[in-house]
């Protein structure tokens, strides 16, 4: 089957979204260039991938979109969701049905997909809460106003992300809602690199070791309104 073309909705960070080359960091151009089917072959400095983003701009160039993933990870994402397939990818607690890279930890979120409130949602569902308040099934809606208070208050510290083949991994240290002083959480959080649903949630405090807490859904709040860029 010929793989279908991809789009810059497929890939975030394909698209300028109105903004000037120059107003971007090098390593946006860098990415930006990758999904346009550049080599960067020669280019460092900035002023040189500013010049050959609008080459690619001014010659049409730029409605070309690849996959600049080694992997294939964006289109395996497309075909996936075109696809409409079963959710294989069901959340999971507890830290040890999932291991974790002991290493290449880095701030980089390059293969970071779109996360959204669905699959915020759907993660909670599968906890037996749910979000919304007419069902009949237990609701959260304290833990989402204190989730809001901790995103607020910044209780969310040295956010850090791996990937493998088939997941996107972070890990975070959740400080203490009225403790600062004492030791912050640990909160590990999983999702599939292709669906984006959430495979494994974690965190050390009491709540966190079945896979939801106020600490999991305000990390996933941060997610899904920023993506952490």
């Amino acid at each position: 089957m010929a793989t279908r073309a991809l789009t810059e909705d497929n890939i975030p960070g394909s698209s300028l979204a109105g903004r000037e080359p120059v107003s971007l960091k090098n390593k946006e151009l860098q990415f930006w260039l990758r999904c346009h089917g550049d080599s960067l072959k020669g280019l460092k400095p900035k002023a040189l991938l500013v010049k050959r983003v609008e080459e690619y701009i001014n010659s049409g160039h730029d409605q070309k979109i690849v996959d600049p993933d080694k992997n294939q990870i964006y289109t395996r994402r497309k075909e996936h969701n075109e696809a409409a397939s079963e959710d294989v990818n069901a959340s999971v607690s507890g830290e040890s049905q999932l291991k974790y890279p002991s290493d290449g930890w880095s701030i980089d979120l390059t293969k970071m997909l779109f996360f959204t409130r669905g699959e915020m949602n759907l993660h909670i569902s599968k906890s037996g809460k749910n979000i919304g308040s007419n069902t009949s099934t237990r609701t959260v809606p304290t833990s989402v106003r204190k989730a809001t208070t901790f995103l607020q208050d910044e209780y969310l510290k040295e956010i850090l992300a791996a990937s493998d083949e088939s997941y996107f991994y972070f890990k975070v240290q959740c400080h203490h809602s009225f403790r600062k002083n004492d030791p912050p959480h640990n909160l590990k959080v999983a999702l599939c690199i292709v669906s984006g649903k959430v495979k494994n949630a974690y965190c050390t405090c009491v709540a966190g070791a079945v896979g939801f807490c106020n600490y999991v859904l305000a990390f996933m709040m941060q997610v899904c309104k920023s993506h952490l860029i």
